[in-house]
């Protein structure tokens, strides 16, 4: 298993571009530097009225697939 954490601020209305279909993905860089790449709808449980905010845990396998997504 791996894990990245990173630190995520997405306004409300930024993540709007959501639900209109112009965006897809989160783009991240983790502490050490390297860039991940989220499917967005993975952070609906996260979002508030004022967007998304805050530290973040994604695990994935081996083969980098998708495990889990915490807010930490």
């Amino acid at each position: 298993m791996k894990q990245y954490y990173f630190n995520l601020h997405i306004s409300y209305q930024e993540f709007e571009r959501v639900y209109r279909g112009t965006a897809r993905s989160v783009l991240a860089v983790d502490n050490q530097g390297r860039r991940i790449q989220i499917p967005a709808l993975r952070f609906l449980p996260f979002l508030t009225s004022v967007g998304i905010s805050g530290r973040f845990v994604l695990s994935t396998d081996n083969n980098n697939k998708f495990l889990s997504l915490q807010k930490i």
